[in-house]
């Protein structure tokens, strides 16, 4: 059997290798894998996952389809048409002679235990949450509220088995008078799987490292290792317009810190504000974005009136929608910040768990800012706003240090909170 150097062999899948009736050689890999944390949804209810098919080869399939784009979509040069094909050829496409050469089947070995994040508190209006189970300010869509009241859970303690089976190469069409290009499936679907096993997850949040897992038997990768795979699969600076990617640089760094702490850290960075007079009264965000909804709304408590100098959302930049919530009576109602055309725009910020005090932060490459740009509705209007900062802008606001890129500033945050090597 040949031996496949982009692997090493504690990081490669098993091979069992075959041959069709056809001559064309067959690759299978088979690899067993556990999850460091819990599963959020990703089953046919949601917010559930699934109790029988916990992990599905389809969901398989389509991750292995993104992450894909992720580290080989240079190859289209730019061109959509060109990523299709490309694409096409190895994980199929809509109509006739679409079928994928690729086999995926997952085998679940532990289907594992539901666990809540949230439970009710007889007499208390808001559910308590479980930190040793999730951080609850990454696991919030999973609590009750007014429109929902269920508490879901999260599911934890799951094990399963990924068969991957493909031919060694796969024909992309060319022009017409033109030879199809064959294209070396098992180097592609092994940069695809690398990433997916490394950045990606199962189910949903995965960005926010729910649902990550590692190969059993296997030490966690190291950063070098994940910078030298990075620029080995991604040889392009090129990607078509508006496909999420990875670049060389996109690595921010693995942080000696478990999954929690560095969640901690985000909501910390997310929320800061002013000391407050008592403990369950915390003073004014340092944030722009509650003054703007006020000043928008011509809405505020007595005490609130607006007082910060930027007029922008910049925290738009890792992601859409975001509701503001007030609480004091006077100030606005509940208002949502949205892209202007759809409904969300995925955050391009990963913090995603290697090992139990290892976690990675890196960032997809791609727009910030959602096409027809972003919008608040508050109060029965619409209005357009701006994400972006100018350096000055950035100055102006203390979670940024100056910082125009609200990822960037975290990533500064993280380091000073003690998450160097």
């Amino acid at each position: 059997m040949r031996q496949v150097r982009e692997f090493p062999e504690a990081y490669g899948p098993r091979r069992l290798e075959g041959q069709r009736s056809d001559g064309r050689r067959i690759i299978a890999w088979e690899r067993t894998y556990r999850f460091l944390t819990p599963l959020f949804g990703g089953g046919v209810e949601p917010k559930r996952a699934d109790p029988v098919s916990v992990v599905r080869a389809t969901e398989v399939r389509g991750q292995l389809r993104f992450w894909w784009r992720a580290v080989r979509g240079w190859q289209a040069g730019g061109c959509l048409e060109r990523l299709w094909a490309l694409e096409a050829a190895l994980f199929g496409s809509a109509g006739e002679g679409g079928a994928s050469p690729l086999q995926v089947e997952v085998e679940v070995l532990e289907a594992g235990q539901e666990k809540d994040v949230f439970v009710d508190v007889p007499g208390k209006n808001f559910p308590r949450a479980r930190p040793e189970v999730a951080h609850p300010y990454l696991a919030f869509p999973l609590q009750r509220t007014r429109q929902d009241p269920h508490n879901y859970p999260v599911r934890v303690g799951v094990r399963f088995r990924l068969h991957l089976a493909f031919p060694k190469e796969v024909a992309v069409p060319q022009d017409e008078g033109q030879k199809p290009l064959l294209l070396d499936a098992e180097g592609e679907l092994e940069a695809a799987l690398w990433a997916w096993e490394t950045f990606g997850g199962l189910g949903a949040r995965t960005r926010r490292g729910f649902g990550a897992f590692l190969p059993e038997g296997e030490r966690e990768p190291e950063e070098q290792e994940i910078r030298e795979r990075l620029s080995r699969y991604v040889q392009g600076t090129v990607w078509p317009e508006g496909v999420p990617h990875l670049t060389p640089k996109s690595l921010l760094g693995v942080f000696p810190l478990s999954w929690r702490e560095v969640a901690e850290a985000y909501r910390s960075f997310r929320q800061m504000r002013r000391e407050g007079r008592e403990r369950k009264h915390p003073g004014r965000s340092f944030w722009p974005e509650p003054d703007e909804v006020r000043r928008l709304t011509r809405r505020h408590a007595p005490r609130h009136a607006p007082q910060h100098p930027v007029r922008k959302f910049p925290r738009g930049q890792l992601g859409l929608p975001i509701i503001f919530h007030f609480k004091d009576e006077g100030d606005p109602s509940d208002s949502t910040l949205k892209p202007a055309e759809g409904d969300r725009l995925a955050s391009p910020l990963l913090t995603r768990p290697l090992g139990e005090r290892a976690t990675l932060v890196a960032v997809l490459e791609g727009p910030r800012v959602p096409p027809g740009g972003v919008v608040l509705e508050a109060a029965g209007k619409t209005h357009r706003v701006r994400v972006d900062l100018t350096p000055e802008e950035a100055k102006g606001i203390k979670p940024l240090s100056g910082e125009t890129d609200p990822i960037r500033a975290f990533l500064k945050y993280l380091r000073e909170q003690g998450g160097e090597r």
